[in-house]
Protein backbone atom coordinates (compact mmCIF):
# COMPACT_ATOMS: atom_id res chain seq x y z
CA UNK A 1 0.00 0.00 0.00
CA UNK A 2 1.72 3.37 -0.75
CA UNK A 3 2.34 5.92 1.87
CA UNK A 4 0.59 9.41 0.90
CA UNK A 5 1.88 13.11 2.65
CA UNK A 6 -0.33 15.85 1.10
CA UNK A 7 1.97 19.19 0.34
CA UNK A 8 1.26 22.51 -1.08
CA UNK A 9 3.07 23.59 -4.53
CA UNK A 10 2.65 27.02 -6.34
CA UNK A 11 1.68 25.60 -9.56
CA UNK A 12 -0.44 23.18 -8.94
CA UNK A 13 -3.61 22.07 -6.18
CA UNK A 14 -1.83 19.34 -5.02
CA UNK A 15 1.42 17.60 -4.81
CA UNK A 16 1.55 14.17 -3.10
CA UNK A 17 4.26 12.70 -2.34
CA UNK A 18 3.86 8.83 -2.76
CA UNK A 19 6.10 6.17 -0.93
CA UNK A 20 5.08 2.62 -2.85
CA UNK A 21 6.68 -0.84 -3.06
CA UNK A 22 8.60 -1.65 -6.36
CA UNK A 23 10.18 -5.14 -6.63
CA UNK A 24 12.07 -5.61 -3.31
CA UNK A 25 12.87 -2.35 -2.98
CA UNK A 26 11.02 0.73 -1.41
CA UNK A 27 10.09 3.46 -4.26
CA UNK A 28 8.99 7.30 -4.02
CA UNK A 29 7.32 9.36 -6.11
CA UNK A 30 4.71 11.74 -6.18
CA UNK A 31 1.58 12.94 -8.65
CA UNK A 32 0.30 16.87 -9.33
CA UNK A 33 -2.71 17.96 -10.18
CA UNK A 34 -3.54 21.15 -11.86
CA UNK A 35 -5.76 23.75 -9.79
CA UNK A 36 -9.21 23.75 -10.94
CA UNK A 37 -11.95 21.83 -10.43
CA UNK A 38 -11.46 18.05 -11.51
CA UNK A 39 -13.85 16.79 -14.78
CA UNK A 40 -16.53 14.62 -13.45
CA UNK A 41 -14.62 11.58 -14.90
CA UNK A 42 -10.86 12.72 -13.35
CA UNK A 43 -7.83 14.63 -14.51
CA UNK A 44 -6.13 13.14 -17.39
CA UNK A 45 -2.75 11.51 -16.37
CA UNK A 46 0.96 11.46 -17.72
CA UNK A 47 2.86 8.74 -16.45
CA UNK A 48 6.73 9.46 -16.65
CA UNK A 49 8.88 5.92 -17.32
CA UNK A 50 12.60 7.90 -16.55
CA UNK A 51 15.57 6.73 -18.43
CA UNK A 52 18.66 4.85 -17.28
CA UNK A 53 20.89 8.20 -16.13
CA UNK A 54 18.17 9.61 -14.65
CA UNK A 55 19.12 11.07 -11.24
CA UNK A 56 15.89 11.74 -9.89
CA UNK A 57 12.60 12.43 -10.66
CA UNK A 58 13.50 16.42 -10.75
CA UNK A 59 15.06 15.78 -14.38
CA UNK A 60 11.52 15.83 -15.65
CA UNK A 61 10.67 19.26 -14.13
CA UNK A 62 9.96 20.74 -17.38
CA UNK A 63 7.03 18.06 -17.96
CA UNK A 64 4.82 19.10 -14.98
CA UNK A 65 4.36 22.41 -16.25
CA UNK A 66 2.85 20.84 -19.49
CA UNK A 67 1.03 18.51 -18.21
CA UNK A 68 -0.49 21.36 -15.23
CA UNK A 69 -1.13 24.21 -18.36
CA UNK A 70 -3.15 20.94 -20.26
CA UNK A 71 -5.19 20.57 -17.38
CA UNK A 72 -3.63 17.03 -16.74
CA UNK A 73 -2.13 15.57 -13.64
CA UNK A 74 1.59 14.06 -13.37
CA UNK A 75 2.80 10.93 -12.03
CA UNK A 76 6.87 11.37 -11.51
CA UNK A 77 9.17 8.68 -9.60
CA UNK A 78 12.56 8.06 -8.19
CA UNK A 79 13.75 4.97 -9.59
CA UNK A 80 15.78 2.34 -7.50
CA UNK A 81 19.14 3.98 -6.09
CA UNK A 82 18.01 7.50 -6.73
CA UNK A 83 16.47 10.76 -5.23
CA UNK A 84 14.17 9.80 -2.30
CA UNK A 85 13.87 5.99 -3.53
CA UNK A 86 16.25 3.01 -1.76
CA UNK A 87 18.33 0.84 -3.29
CA UNK A 88 18.61 -2.61 -3.87
CA UNK A 89 20.53 -5.51 -5.96
CA UNK A 90 17.64 -7.58 -5.88
CA UNK A 91 14.49 -7.49 -8.04
CA UNK A 92 13.47 -6.33 -11.21
CA UNK A 93 13.80 -2.49 -12.93
CA UNK A 94 11.02 -3.68 -14.98
CA UNK A 95 8.83 -4.33 -12.35
CA UNK A 96 9.37 -1.70 -10.28
CA UNK A 97 8.29 0.61 -13.32
CA UNK A 98 5.11 -1.34 -13.41
CA UNK A 99 4.59 -1.18 -10.25
CA UNK A 100 5.36 2.71 -10.31
CA UNK A 101 1.92 2.41 -13.21
CA UNK A 102 -0.54 0.58 -10.97
CA UNK A 103 0.37 3.11 -7.87
CA UNK A 104 -0.35 6.15 -10.47
CA UNK A 105 -3.58 4.57 -11.96
CA UNK A 106 -4.63 4.23 -8.40
CA UNK A 107 -4.84 8.14 -7.34
CA UNK A 108 -7.76 9.41 -6.37
CA UNK A 109 -8.47 12.39 -9.37
CA UNK A 110 -7.23 10.45 -12.36
CA UNK A 111 -9.28 9.61 -15.43
CA UNK A 112 -7.86 6.10 -15.99
CA UNK A 113 -9.31 5.98 -20.09
CA UNK A 114 -6.75 9.38 -20.62
CA UNK A 115 -3.42 8.02 -19.45
CA UNK A 116 -0.58 9.18 -21.59
CA UNK A 117 3.19 7.41 -20.61
CA UNK A 118 5.97 9.33 -21.33
CA UNK A 119 9.24 7.17 -22.30
CA UNK A 120 12.63 8.17 -22.62
CA UNK A 121 15.57 6.69 -23.64
CA UNK A 122 16.27 3.37 -22.55
CA UNK A 123 13.02 3.33 -20.60
CA UNK A 124 11.34 3.19 -24.43
CA UNK A 125 13.13 -0.63 -24.52
CA UNK A 126 11.59 -1.23 -21.25
CA UNK A 127 8.01 -0.15 -22.45
CA UNK A 128 8.15 -2.16 -25.63
CA UNK A 129 9.39 -5.15 -23.86
CA UNK A 130 6.56 -4.99 -20.87
CA UNK A 131 3.51 -3.26 -22.97
CA UNK A 132 1.05 -6.35 -22.32
CA UNK A 133 1.79 -6.27 -18.44
CA UNK A 134 1.16 -2.41 -18.43
CA UNK A 135 -1.83 -2.45 -20.62
CA UNK A 136 -3.48 -5.16 -18.40
CA UNK A 137 -3.28 -2.85 -15.73
CA UNK A 138 -4.72 0.60 -17.92
CA UNK A 139 -4.16 0.61 -21.42
CA UNK A 140 -2.59 3.91 -22.14
CA UNK A 141 -4.44 6.34 -24.81
CA UNK A 142 -1.67 7.23 -26.00
CA UNK A 143 2.22 6.87 -25.54
CA UNK A 144 5.19 9.60 -26.31
CA UNK A 145 9.05 8.23 -26.88
CA UNK A 146 11.38 10.51 -26.12
CA UNK A 147 15.08 9.64 -27.53
CA UNK A 148 13.47 6.46 -29.05
CA UNK A 149 15.05 2.65 -29.09
CA UNK A 150 12.62 0.83 -30.80
CA UNK A 151 13.03 0.05 -34.25
CA UNK A 152 10.14 -0.68 -36.86
CA UNK A 153 9.60 -4.46 -35.52
CA UNK A 154 10.20 -4.01 -31.97
CA UNK A 155 7.60 -0.71 -31.77
CA UNK A 156 4.91 -2.66 -32.89
CA UNK A 157 4.67 -4.11 -29.55
CA UNK A 158 2.90 -0.81 -28.42
CA UNK A 159 -0.82 -0.77 -29.53
CA UNK A 160 -1.72 2.81 -28.53
CA UNK A 161 -1.23 6.17 -30.59
CA UNK A 162 2.56 7.47 -30.27
CA UNK A 163 4.72 9.84 -30.96
CA UNK A 164 8.29 10.25 -31.49
CA UNK A 165 10.43 12.96 -30.33
CA UNK A 166 14.45 12.67 -31.34
CA UNK A 167 17.31 15.18 -31.06
CA UNK A 168 19.33 15.39 -34.46
CA UNK A 169 22.34 14.45 -31.70
CA UNK A 170 21.02 11.52 -31.44
CA UNK A 171 23.31 8.28 -31.74
CA UNK A 172 20.40 6.32 -32.91
CA UNK A 173 19.56 7.60 -36.43
CA UNK A 174 16.08 9.33 -36.72
CA UNK A 175 15.22 8.06 -40.10
CA UNK A 176 15.33 4.57 -38.37
CA UNK A 177 14.04 5.05 -34.93
CA UNK A 178 11.76 7.93 -35.69
CA UNK A 179 10.39 8.36 -39.22
CA UNK A 180 10.22 4.84 -39.91
CA UNK A 181 9.49 3.08 -37.14
CA UNK A 182 6.57 5.84 -36.97
CA UNK A 183 5.32 4.62 -40.57
CA UNK A 184 5.68 0.64 -39.38
CA UNK A 185 2.93 1.77 -36.45
CA UNK A 186 0.70 3.25 -38.37
CA UNK A 187 0.72 0.74 -41.26
CA UNK A 188 -0.38 -1.68 -38.64
CA UNK A 189 -2.52 0.18 -35.99
CA UNK A 190 -5.44 2.93 -36.81
CA UNK A 191 -4.24 4.66 -33.67
CA UNK A 192 -2.27 7.15 -35.08
CA UNK A 193 1.67 7.59 -34.86
CA UNK A 194 3.96 10.20 -35.35
CA UNK A 195 7.56 11.50 -35.40
CA UNK A 196 9.56 15.03 -34.80
CA UNK A 197 13.04 15.87 -35.18
CA UNK A 198 14.35 18.60 -32.69
CA UNK A 199 17.46 20.20 -33.74
CA UNK A 200 19.72 22.07 -31.43
CA UNK A 201 19.40 20.41 -28.56
CA UNK A 202 21.05 17.10 -26.46
CA UNK A 203 19.57 13.76 -26.90
CA UNK A 204 17.12 13.87 -24.41
CA UNK A 205 15.92 17.11 -26.16
CA UNK A 206 17.35 19.67 -23.33
CA UNK A 207 18.80 22.82 -24.17
CA UNK A 208 20.73 25.36 -22.07
CA UNK A 209 19.41 28.44 -20.64
CA UNK A 210 20.52 31.76 -20.55
CA UNK A 211 21.79 30.93 -16.83
CA UNK A 212 23.11 27.50 -17.93
CA UNK A 213 20.82 25.28 -16.11
CA UNK A 214 19.09 22.12 -18.56
CA UNK A 215 15.48 22.48 -20.14
CA UNK A 216 13.54 20.61 -22.61
CA UNK A 217 14.09 22.30 -25.90
CA UNK A 218 11.04 25.26 -26.71
CA UNK A 219 10.12 23.39 -30.18
CA UNK A 220 9.65 20.04 -28.23
CA UNK A 221 7.59 21.99 -25.77
CA UNK A 222 5.15 22.86 -28.17
CA UNK A 223 4.83 19.44 -30.30
CA UNK A 224 3.96 17.76 -26.90
CA UNK A 225 1.46 20.66 -25.85
CA UNK A 226 0.03 20.58 -28.77
CA UNK A 227 0.02 16.39 -28.64
CA UNK A 228 -1.65 16.79 -25.01
CA UNK A 229 -4.22 18.98 -25.75
CA UNK A 230 -5.67 17.03 -28.77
Amino acid sequence: MALITTSPNVSSALNREIVFAGDHVRLAGAIELPGTPAPRNGFPLLFILPHASSMDREDFHDYVQIALNTQAAIFRWDKRGTGHSGASAIGSTAQDAVNAYATALAQPGINRQQVMILAVGAATGVLGSNFEAFARLGRPAGVLLVANQLNAKDILALDAEIHILMSAQDWNPYMVYGNTAALAHRQVYPHGAGSTLISDSDRFLMVADARGRKRLHPDAQRVITAWMRR
